[in-house]
């Protein structure tokens, strides 16, 4: 058997392809967008603040990945700006991102999505939309 082969399935890579980069614009062209000094806007006013947060860590994650220029680190001001929410509310449900295990922070207070539950967290966003449109 080909070790190398067997490196790629059974390690967990912490960084994104380019296949992956390309599929996660597409997933996040709905909801957001990023300028190129990399604020995110937030284009659906249907999510929770938690999916908010989630959303705005992903897309400067992946803007990151795309222009190293553009941090793929956010405080909470950062995140009330983009999402709208206060900033002692944005806090609370960054920490809860970190709590799940969906974020990462840093000692200098800042937040950065982890690469391998973006795609778990698109999943949720998809279901968690679509029942949203079908019940409201």
């Amino acid at each position: 058997m080909d070790i190398e082969k067997l490196r790629r399935e059974f390690f967990v890579s912490t960084d994104l392809a380019e296949e992956d980069l390309a599929r996660l614009v597409q997933a996040l062209r709905p909801y957001c967008a990023v300028d190129k000094a990399g604020k995110v806007e937030v284009r659906r006013a249907d999510l929770s603040g938690r999916q908010q947060i989630k959303l705005v860590l992903a897309a400067r994650l992946v803007a990151h990945k795309l222009n190293e220029s553009i941090s793929e680190e956010l405080d909470a001001d950062d995140l009330s700006g983009s999402t709208g929410l206060p900033k002692n509310q944005a806090a609370a449900r960054a920490k809860e991102c970190v709590d799940e295990g969906f974020a990462e922070r840093s000692a200098r207070g800042n937040y950065r999505a982890r690469a391998g539950r973006l795609d778990g967290f698109f999943l949720e966003l998809s279901g968690s939309v679509g029942a949203s449109r079908a019940t409201g």
